[in-house]
């Protein structure tokens, strides 16, 4: 039996390949194996992800229908739920596939970050006294610059001001539903009386309508990825073929390696680290943001080994990439399990929540660093057992 721990992560690997068979001509079964698994698991993936967005949106319509703090609770639940399975998809980024390509850019309105809340809505501010003032900013109390709040105007006017200026996403709905964060002990504290007409800050309703509008495309996005994974979906169909094999090989790993080192060890932990700013915190609002480190790392191992657990608690289980490593060296791949381990051991040694353990525990946050990218090169080496020359970026 394959080795896998839950609901701790794993890591994974980056690659391209060239098949290693004397016949060029003909595919190795295992790696045609590989691939369709892959696909299949990409599919369950965004399949749960998708479910439990649409969890997510029947909790805000019931919400934004009658709001009440229950019903914020309740939103939040199931925002913090739908990240779970979101999270572990983030693998299959990084390769011109569906959720990434340059048409759709499904990743950008979807999962876009950091986000600068003041294009959406209040925000808190210091005077040169030193006291709090609430600054009116963002769409929904700019009633001039918008008088309507659609669909068509939000996707034209995102990130219209530069690469913080989101206005969609789950970054969007986890600052509607919780906030700024400016405290230390909890995250944001967004009164659920924020979306009762006559209540606390201003525009109610106009905040509620943004609400319900970024969760319904957040839907529809998570939609049309997931189709394109499906069994006639014109994507899986091509990244399957037997023509392509290589090519999809080299796009998984490709996938595990860029999350590894560039997205989650640089972006998403060197520069929180160096910075020390709330507003490079993947998820500031929520402090959600371990879950994030702990949820990536599960996915990129849920590819090398193929095995995916749902959230309804079925199993996806097939061939994976340590089949075809340690079908080649296995001693490579027991060292990959091994660096894996580590890596999931560092994420999970880092106190939550992030926005205080990056100033009062940074050697943590140094170590899972570290872990991480000696991952990043062990992959180079697995990948090299199966015929790959893999070189990893240190950004994307």
């Amino acid at each position: 039996m394959k080795k896998f721990i839950l609901p701790v992560l794993m890591l994974g690997f980056l690659a391209s390949c060239d098949s290693d068979d004397d016949d060029i001509t003909k595919v190795d079964p295992l790696r045609q194996q590989v691939v369709e698994n892959y696909a299949g698991l990409a599919l369950a993936n965004y399949q749960d992800a998708t479910t439990l967005a649409k969890a997510l949106q029947t909790q805000v319509n019931a919400f934004v229908l009658n709001p009440t703090a229950q019903g914020l609770a309740d939103c939040k639940t199931a925002w913090l739920k739908s990240r779970v399975p979101y999270l572990q998809t983030e693998a299959f980024r990084f390769y011109d596939g569906p959720i990434d390509n340059a048409a759709d850019n499904f990743e950008g309105l979807i999962n876009a970050w950091p986000l600068d809340e003041s294009y959406i809505d209040y925000v808190a501010a210091k005077t040169n006294a030193g006291a709090d003032t609430i600054l009116n900013l963002g769409v929904i109390n700019d009633l001039t610059g918008y008088p309507a709040i659609t669909e068509a105007v939000l996707l034209s006017d995102n990130e219209k001001n530069g690469d913080t200026d989101v206005k969609v996403g789950f970054h969007a709905i986890e600052f509607l539903l919780w906030g700024q964060d400016l405290y230390a002990d909890s995250p944001g504290k967004r009164a659920y009386t924020d979306y009762v007409v006559g209540g606390t800050g201003l525009n109610q309703a106009r905040r509620g309508q943004y609400l319900k509008i970024v969760t319904d495309l957040l839907v529809k996005d998570l939609e049309a990825v997931t189709a394109q994974w499906g069994t006639t979906g014109a994507y899986r169909v091509d990244f399957t073929s037997s023509a392509n094999v290589d090519n999809s090989l080299m796009n998984i790993l490709n996938g595990m390696g860029k999350l590894t080192k560039g997205e989650l060890s640089g972006e998403r932990m060197t520069v929180l680290l160096e910075n020390k700013d709330q507003e490079d915190e993947h998820s500031c609002f929520s402090d959600n943001t371990k879950n994030d480190f702990i949820y990536d790392e599960a996915g990129i191992y849920n590819v090398y080994v193929g095995k995916y657990t749902r959230t309804d608690g079925t199993v996806f289980d097939g061939p994976g990439l340590d089949d075809l490593v340690k079908a080649k060296d296995a001693a490579v791949n027991t060292a990959m399990i091994a660096k894996l381990d580590a890596s999931v051991a560092a994420i999970n040694a880092i106190p939550a929540p992030v926005d205080q353990s990056v100033t009062t525990s940074p050697d943590l946050f140094k170590a899972a660093i570290t872990a991480l990218r000696t991952q990043a090169d062990q992959l180079t080496v697995a990948a090299n057992a199966i015929g790959v020359s893999l070189t990893i970026p240190e950004s994307n």
